[in-house]
């Protein structure tokens, strides 16, 4: 399990539909390969089911809360407990193929939890 507090990002994610948390977290505290991750998070004392993304290059963490009401959480920490790693990391040039790989990695985590539950 590893965490970090919620800082501003580029705000791409939420343009595509997918509005990501950006942790401020060092990557020595992550021992996870690159990749998207369907994950546990806690915020606040709740747990969320997650896409978690790892990059390495650069040194990346973020996080999109399914099911979250959208709040402001900036300034906030929040913890993860990553439970499978359900796709490698692409690089798009084209937005469309990106929203479409993004919705394939949310499909993805969201059968991981109909698994375990």
């Amino acid at each position: 399990m590893f965490g970090g507090i919620v800082i501003h990002g580029d705000g791409v994610g939420g343009t595509l539909g997918y509005p990501t948390a950006n942790i401020d977290c060092p990557s020595k505290d992550v021992h996870f390969d690159p990749g998207v991750y369907a994950a546990k998070a806690t915020y606040q004392g709740k747990v969320y089911k997650a896409a978690l993304v790892i990059m390495k290059t650069p040194w990346k963490v973020e996080v999109h809360l399914l099911d979250f009401d959208g709040s402001d959480i900036y300034g906030q920490e929040l913890r993860f407990e990553p439970i499978q790693r359900v796709s490698a990391l692409e690089r798009y040039d084209d937005i469309e193929e990106l929203k479409e790989k993004i919705a394939r990695d949310i499909l993805s985590v969201q059968q991981v939890f109909q698994q375990i539950l």
